[in-house]
């Protein structure tokens, strides 16, 4: 008898593409919810709700820090935009903007709008779009107004500095509200945002690009988006933006209704806290400018900065966009004619340079060449799996505090992101986990504010099933936080009566579900808000709002506008990650699995009495093990044969080994867990006894 020790079980992770019988012995053939950390094998710490009450489905997350110091999150919907105060989230959707009627001349006190009814009495507007054009031909100019006579559609006691031309748009500033104006993002395309100077810019490709006003360097939370000072135009739309030196770049145009899908455009360079004076590429005093990718036949999907370069990245090749100065400000190089990227968002930076989702494979590039990182590991196991219908919707996330990139996708007949290979740079070592349905995963600072403190303990050290070491210090660190809109129906109609009543088919919705609702048309004042769902006393397609969850305080719509159509429900929620061991309160199963061991000799038949591992496990608890045997390569795996094929607990506290009679040529151990409890594997061993050639048949 002898011991066969398996060792450096995390040096390389998780391969499902090659015959488990020709990987090394360290190697795993199988596994879920398992991260390789330390040389050793891991199970996934959970998530827990974080930001709570989002009053819409986020489908885009960003931190913020800004350049006074405060620390904010936005979160992105389809339709609208929000910040979170520290204790709530705060509408900043962009406001309803006016057009003139009749053009101004300079030092005009009035003005006359196609409509004022939805502007405040009294305010501060911006006319204008070109902040360093000629005052005669519509210089961009903001002015504070003191009346408002919506019988004549007039803002008075105001006055013109510039001449402005029929038709201008005119956009409410700071916190002059004027309600809420939609945007259009979809899910495939989805949200892009970027830090330009300490300036937050952001477009989906749909809708002018944004920016959040800055006041004396920083932004209020009470002051909602607007389009970007200076942009092109109002029928100008980018789908990826990106700060790039001093420069923004946008990349996949439509411009006034024509598609220029291989476009690339730079601003004029910008100053510190404020956005660029011009986009105007025919003017040679500047150095704003256009080129067009047109050597390569795909489109543009997104764009990253890389150190002193710019990757452009098109469905089938990627181009080098550096900085030359004058006369030309960019050469552009093509990087890979054939290697592009599958979707926006589907790429993200670390130190070593881009790591991306191509179309067939997840890829890393140091601006001088491409590598491929899944083939004999997980490539097939990822595309042979991965939606296509809904391949767009794929997306990266780079978790910097452990070293690891995230490529999310959905998986099997699911339309949403479920799944993710983990690809740790340092180690260079691939797993795999399940994510809850998200769009989209970013990386800051989610503190927790809530829970048991010392004094609250009463268990012995050893029962904690929670971390050792987490605290304050855990809540100064970057952890990933999970965005999950969580659709649950369209609405068909509200009433305006107290209280509101939605329509909504199949909508599948319990007493006290918390919904938000988004995107109705007519009546908005519904629009990003949360409420609490009745649906005892009503139809199978309706329910009421209620404003508390023990359904006692309607929500009284007597006043508000008619319903005319449009609207969703979302019962969303923001995850925080490495937080816990459990999956947002349900536990997660989580397993590593190696088959086709043929502890040494393939040839011959061999005896295992006990596998012996090197495990720990916080809290005491029990790990289920699984031991099983083949006698050829072909054939299906027998677990646990003298256990009934059921697991077999094991307890590293009380137990050295799990003792089992298996004989075969092949071998296989599996170790899962589905309880709250977290447990890291650094080894294993097999007890093996040598039973001689003699075919295929089992001795015990």
């Amino acid at each position: 008898m002898q011991l066969i020790p398996i060792n450096d079980v995390g040096q390389v992770g998780i391969v499902k593409d090659t015959p488990p019988y020709q990987l090394p012995p360290n190697v795993w053939s199988g596994g879920n919810n398992v991260r390789f950390l330390d040389n050793g094998v891991k199970k996934c710490a959970g998530y827990e709700e974080v930001f709570a009450t989002l009053p819409f489905g986020a489908y885009y997350i960003h931190p913020f820090l800004d350049n006074g110091g405060t620390y904010h999150w936005l979160a992105f919907g389809l339709n609208n935009v929000a910040v979170w105060t520290g204790s709530a989230w705060l509408d900043i959707t962009r406001q309803k903007t006016g057009q003139l009627n009749g053009a101004l001349s300079a030092t005009d006190t009035t003005i006359v709008l196609d409509d004022t009814s939805y502007f405040p009495s009294s305010g501060t507007i911006a006319i204008g779009t070109n902040e360093t054009g000629d005052a005669s031909t519509n210089l961009y100019e903001e002015i504070t107004y003191g009346a408002n006579n919506t019988g004549t559609n007039t803002l008075s006691t105001l006055t013109v500095a510039n001449a402005h031309p029929d038709n201008e748009i005119v956009t409410p500033v700071g916190t002059t509200a004027t309600g809420d104006n939609p945007y259009s993002a979809t899910s495939t395309q989805n949200w892009r945002v970027t830090l330009l100077n300490g300036l937050l810019v952001a477009t989906n490709g749909y809708d002018t690009t944004q920016m959040w006003p800055l006041s004396s360097g920083v932004p209020s939370r009470s002051t909602p988006l607007r389009e970007l000072k200076n942009w092109p135009a109002t029928t100008s739309y980018c789908k990826s933006v990106s700060a790039f030196r001093t420069f923004l770049v946008g990349l996949n145009w439509q411009i006034g209704g024509v598609e220029y899908p291989n476009l690339v455009k730079w601003s004029t360079e910008a100053s510190a806290l404020s956005p660029p004076n011009t986009w105007l590429e025919s003017d040679a005093v500047l150095d704003a400018g256009e080129y067009q990718l047109t050597d390569t036949p795909g489109k543009i999907i997104d764009g990253l900065p890389f150190g002193d370069s710019f990757l452009i990245y098109k469905e089938d090749s990627i181009y080098i966009m550096n900085y030359v100065g004058t006369p030309y400000i960019f050469s552009f190089k093509l990087l890979s004619p054939t290697i592009g990227l599958l979707a926006k968002n589907a790429v993200a930076e670390f130190e070593g340079g881009h790591f991306f989702i191509g179309n067939s494979d997840c890829y890393v590039t140091n601006g001088q060449q491409v590598t491929a990182l899944l083939p004999n590991k997980l490539r097939r196991e990822m595309f042979s799996d991965l939606n296509g219908d809904n391949y767009e919707k794929v997306f990266v996330a780079a978790d910097y505090a452990r070293n690891e990139m995230l490529a999310c996708y959905p998986a099997g007949i699911s339309s949403i992101p479920n799944k993710a290979i983990i690809w740790n740079w340092k180690d260079n070592t691939f797993s795999l986990r399940d994510i809850p349905d998200l769009y989209h995963i970013n990386s800051g600072i989610a503190a927790i504010t809530t829970g048991t403190t010392w004094n609250d303990h009463s268990e012995a050290w050893n029962a904690g099933a929670g971390i050792w070491g987490t605290g304050n210090y855990d809540n100064v660190l970057k952890n990933l936080v999970f965005a999950k809109p969580d659709y649950k129906a369209d609405i068909s109609g509200a009433t305006a009566a107290d209280p509101v009543v939605i329509t909504s088919s199949a909508h599948g919705l319990a007493d006290s579900d918390l919904v938000s609702i988004s995107g109705v048309v007519g009546m908005t004042e519904i629009n990003a808000k949360t409420y609490y769902a009745k649906v005892t006393g009503y139809s199978t397609t309706t329910f009421g709002l209620y404003s508390d969850s023990a359904l006692t305080t309607t929500v009284d719509g007597s006043g508000y506008t008619a319903y005319s159509s449009g609207g969703k429900i979302d019962m969303p929620k923001l995850y925080r990650d490495d937080r816990g061991n459990q999956e947002d309160g349900s536990n997660m199963t989580s397993f590593i699995e190696r088959t086709g061991y043929d502890l040494g000799d393939p040839s011959s038949q061999k005896f295992v009495s006990a596998v012996w591992p090197k495990l720990e496990v916080t809290g005491d608890n029990t790990i289920n093990v699984y031991v099983g045997r083949q006698m050829s390569t072909e054939d299906g795996i027998d677990w646990n044969p003298d256990n009934g094929g059921t697991p077999i607990p094991f307890n590293p506290n009380t137990q050295s080994k799990v003792s089992c009679r298996i004989t075969g040529k092949f071998f296989a151990v599996k170790f899962e867990t589905d309880t709250d409890v977290d447990w890291k594997l650094h080894g294993v061993e097999f007890e093996v006894t040598p039973r001689g050639k003699r075919g295929s048949r089992s001795y015990v």
